[in-house]
């Protein structure tokens, strides 16, 4: 029995273990990068281009973060 069973940080689907994807990601309400796991490459992506448009969100051209 899991207590803590990950969720994805996008659509906040159940993940077992193994099956996650972990991105460094920028979340609006904190200052920095934080480690973020999610359920397919594609919902990292999704984050990140929604993301992009906020106002407190600061992504590096060059670095991709």
């Amino acid at each position: 029995m899991n207590i803590f069973k990950k969720k994805c940080f996008y659509c906040g689907a159940k993940i077992k273990k193994g099956e996650e994807t972990f991105e460094k990601v920028k979340v609006p309400e904190f200052t920095g990068i934080r480690l973020r796991t999610f359920c397919s490459k594609e919902h990292a992506e999704l984050y990140k281009n929604n993301i992009k448009e906020t106002k407190r969100t600061n992504y590096c051209p060059h670095c991709g973060i």
